[in-house]
């Protein structure tokens, strides 16, 4: 098992949420990226979300994917997967991952902080 930290820029947290539909277990994971609490240093903002999953991980998210039988928006799905980036600090462009087993170091890497007047 491996644990993956997820910054994603609040303009594809309806794609990003898509795609966890198709990588989840229900419908439920429609909402993994809830609201975008985190910003990096030019105050973009970013929807946080870390979980410890399979060693496939990886090669499952970037991977050719059916949709569930919940259903899921394919074109959301295919540019969430589009924008996926690991190991680089978050951008309004991507979505940045890191693999690391301490998520506060993760954050740290992804270069975002808790957004001013944010509490969580």
């Amino acid at each position: 098992m491996i644990r993956v930290t997820i910054a994603c820029p609040e303009a594809l947290i309806g794609d990003a949420n898509q795609l966890a539909l198709c990588l989840g277990y229900g419908p439920e994971d429609g909402q993994t990226y809830g609201a975008a609490l985190w910003q990096d240093d030019a105050g973009n903002r970013y929807a946080l979300a870390s979980a410890v999953v399979g060693e496939g991980f990886v090669a499952l998210a970037t991977g050719p994917l059916p949709a569930p039988r919940w259903g899921a928006d394919p074109a959301a799905v295919a540019r969430a997967q589009a924008a996926l980036t690991p190991g680089l600090p978050a951008a309004p462009d991507r979505i940045a991952t890191i693999i690391g087993d301490d998520p506060q170091v993760a954050v740290q890497a992804l270069g975002v902080r808790l957004a001013t007047g944010t509490e969580v």
